[in-house]
């Protein structure tokens, strides 16, 4: 019986924006393009990056002060092959 890859969906999290202190200023850095918009809250903030990627899940670390998309990808998992022992003859 062969063995098949699987494929599985793996989350990932790219980082989108950052706190900016005093208070609730948020910044984008979600792309290459030197992005200099600051918003004054969050939701200004998430509603852009909505409107630049169509993302619609965010994870938000406090502590850190960072936004994260949260996206998916596919990863291919090879099985691995069956061993085979010289030993017993198995090889040939």
């Amino acid at each position: 019986m062969a063995k098949v890859a699987e494929i599985v969906q793996e989350e990932i999290k790219i980082k989108a924006a950052r706190r900016v202190p005093p208070g609730d200023n948020w910044k984008c850095i979600f792309n290459d393009a030197n992005d200099t918009i600051e918003f004054s809250n969050l939701t200004d903030c998430l509603e852009y990056i909505h409107q630049k990627t169509g993302k619609t899940q965010f994870y938000m670390d406090a502590r850190e002060g960072f936004v994260y998309i949260v996206d998916t990808e596919e990863k291919i998992i090879e099985p691995e092959p069956t061993k085979m022992w010289s030993l017993y003859g198995e090889d040939s």
